[in-house]
């Protein structure tokens, strides 16, 4: 029995060298195959797109530029002229809104918010009946305020209150503006 496993085994190390060899046989005739089609493909593909590289343009230097701080004015302070004008400007106005008086009902609501609804007469005095944000209705009469630019009231019709508002110019004084709120459809 001995003798049969050594036969087999033997026979079974032949049979792999021998199929080594013909993958290696096989393998080397795949070699010498001739590839003479694909090195003319090659050639004929290099001949045909033979490109050009543009020449890098030329650079320019750089140039730098010495910025004369102290002779310049200062971007971050006013200048002279527009001090004094504003300075001008609150003397001579004279608009300024009334701290004193206690604010109403609609002003604290922004004017775009507010919504003229319809008028009214009460023994010869007209009122425009005015829709808040939150739905609550204001009777208001010409003198009453509205809005959070101290809008006073100068004139109600059937189609429209006019306002003068006094809003701030930006530079530390007010100024009169008139606005409109329509009758709201």
């Amino acid at each position: 029995m001995n003798i049969m496993m050594n036969l087999l085994k033997k026979y079974s190390q032949l049979s792999h060298c021998l199929l080594c060899i013909i993958l290696s046989l096989s393998l080397m005739s795949c070699a010498e195959q001739n590839l003479s089609d694909l090195e003319e493909y090659i050639a004929e593909t290099k001949a045909k797109y033979i490109g050009k590289v543009e020449a890098l343009p030329a650079i320019t230097p750089y140039e730098s530029y010495q910025y004369g701080v102290l002779e310049k004015r200062n971007p971050f302070k006013p200048s002279v002229s527009l001090v004094k004008s504003i300075e001008l400007k609150r003397t001579t106005n004279g608009i300024q809104p009334s701290v004193a008086r206690n604010k109403e009902e609609l002003e604290k609501y922004a004017l775009e918010t507010l919504y003229m609804v319809g008028i009214m007469n009460n023994d010869g005095q007209q009122w425009a009946l005015i829709k808040a944000p939150d739905n609550s209705i204001f009777r208001v009469r010409e003198g009453n305020y509205m809005g959070e630019n101290h809008g006073k009231i100068i004139k109600i019709s059937e189609s429209k209150i006019d306002l003068k508002e006094i809003v701030s110019d930006g530079l530390g004084g007010w100024i009169e503006r008139a606005n409109v709120v329509g009758l709201s459809e």
